[in-house]
């Protein structure tokens, strides 16, 4: 064999090392990409079903679709509602029947549907709802139900103006509120919402707030509901069944709470009707007490006079009394001395009585006198 031919032969054995190698490195290279394949057939595969699930949903979890449908059915429940409205006017005045009415006049940006401006979403006389669009913490509120009153359409650049009144009886706490969320919206804050129905209540309006949270924002007594609402009844076992808090209806709860109110206030009328009664009686009783208090004086007065009279009265008594005694016992000592000279002139008679008739017996038997006496 040539020196040519083993040359040739060692080179083979080279190129074919480099083949083997560049094979492997192919093999390799397929191997990785077949694998990447496969795992981003099963990415997508696992996509698809993702998607399906988000779209359509499964046992556990709602899909877009139902959220939808969810979604529509509360807008449908909610009503429309105008956001970002400002109050530009208000006027309170004083109803002898109704009490207090608030008349606002309210800007809306966009009042009709998109393309039909002319078509009237809002009205006259139709029922509404305010609510001022704060932070709870900072103002935000529940301002009312509202009568649309009149509709100033949009005019040019000039935006629909809403002229709203008050329905209802108003309390000086309810106008001051209504005030103070105009003068916030009308110093550059947040302004109105007007919603065509009273938002309900529901479980997940609160849902994930904590106790310190809530408490900042709803009353103490039923803070506790909002914190257990959800979560299970007994907190020493959690496979306990779910505590949920009852809802409420906001409409009949202000509409009971509008009538609880009238009877309050018809029972404060009663009540002050029968005050004044009651100080109209104070009154004439105090005057007759006064009356009394100055007869009671002139009595007084008199009876003292009296017991000054009754007192001279007593000493004249006295003093008649002690003289009537005095000519008592001289009366007496005077009976007595009368008695003893009645009984010596009897005695005195009955001698004279007895010396006459001797005197007369002895005439009679012709004696003279000196012998009638001498006998």
């Amino acid at each position: 064999m040539s020196i040519w031919n083993k040359v040739l032969i060692c080179l083979l054995l080279l190129a074919s090392l480099a083949m083997w190698y560049l094979g492997m490195r192919a093999l390799a290279t397929h191997r990785a990409w077949r694998s990447a394949a496969e795992k981003l057939r099963n990415e997508l595969a696992q996509l698809e079903k993702d998607r399906e699930r988000l779209i359509n949903g499964d046992a556990n979890t709602k899909g877009l679709r139902q959220l939808q449908v969810e979604l529509a059915k509360y807008t449908l429940q909610r009503g429309r509602k105008w956001h970002g409205c400002r109050p530009m006017q208000v006027n309170v005045r004083q109803d002898p029947q109704a009490g207090f009415v608030v008349q606002v006049s309210v800007t809306v940006d966009q009042l009709g549907l998109s393309g039909l401006q002319n078509v009237q979403e809002l009205p006259v006389d139709s029922a509404v709802y305010l609510f001022d669009e704060r932070d709870i913490r900072q103002g935000g509120s529940y301002l009312g139900a509202f009568r649309v009153a009149a509709i100033n359409p949009r005019q040019g650049d000039q935006p629909a103006m809403v002229q709203l009144e008050s329905t209802g009886f108003l309390t000086n706490r309810e106008v001051q509120r209504i005030q103070g969320a105009v003068q916030a919206a009308q110093q550059g804050q947040l302004g109105w919402t007007i919603c065509e129905l009273l938002p309900t209540d529901d479980h997940e309006i609160f849902a994930g707030l904590d106790a310190q949270t809530l408490a900042a924002i709803l009353p103490k007594d039923v803070v506790d509901e909002y914190v257990r609402d959800g979560k299970p009844a007994d907190p020493n076992n959690p496979q306990s069944p779910p505590y949920w808090r009852k809802l409420r209806d906001y409409e009949v709860a202000l509409r009971n709470l509008s009538l609880k109110r009238a009877e309050l206030l018809d029972q404060i009328a009663s009540l002050t009707a029968d005050k004044n009664r009651l100080d109209a009686s104070l009154a004439d009783a105090k005057r007759e007490e006064q009356a009394r208090d100055q007869e009671i004086a002139q009595l007084k007065q008199e009876l003292s006079r009296k017991e000054q009279e009754r007192d001279l009265a007593q000493n004249h008594l006295k003093a008649v009394e002690d003289t009537l005694a005095r000519v008592t016992a001289a009366r007496d000592r005077l009976i007595q001395e009368n008695l003893k000279t009645a009984e010596e002139l009897a005695r005195t008679q009955l001698k004279a009585r007895d010396l006459i008739e001797q005197r007369v017996r002895s005439m009679a038997q012709g004696e003279t006198p000196l012998q009638t006496a001498a006998r």
